[in-house]
């Protein structure tokens, strides 16, 4: 997410999102739900699939594990589908 503002920064640091992140690898058995990829909790990354619901995500609807190539292919297209034509 590029702009983050510093109300998304400093969420990203907090407690309550460490344990929603935790909830969403626990969730997912620790791999990557695009690629099947299974690693430590420390290389995997939990993404976002709405910021509309920022501090009170629903773990279930609202996040995603995702290994770090997968999340970058993720951002990346993200990226082309609003970049203007």
């Amino acid at each position: 997410m590029s702009g983050q503002s510093k109300e998304y920064r400093e969420y990203m640091k907090s407690d309550s999102w460490e344990r929603k992140k935790r909830e969403r690898l626990k969730i997912d058995g620790y791999k990557c739900t695009a690629c099947g990829y299974s690693a430590k909790p420390n290389v995997l990354m939990v993404h976002h699939l709405t910021y509309a619901r920022l501090g009170n995500e629903d773990e279930w609807k609202d996040l995603v594990t995702l290994c770090p190539i997968c999340h970058r292919k993720i951002h990346n297209m993200l990226r082309r589908r609003q970049a203007p034509e």
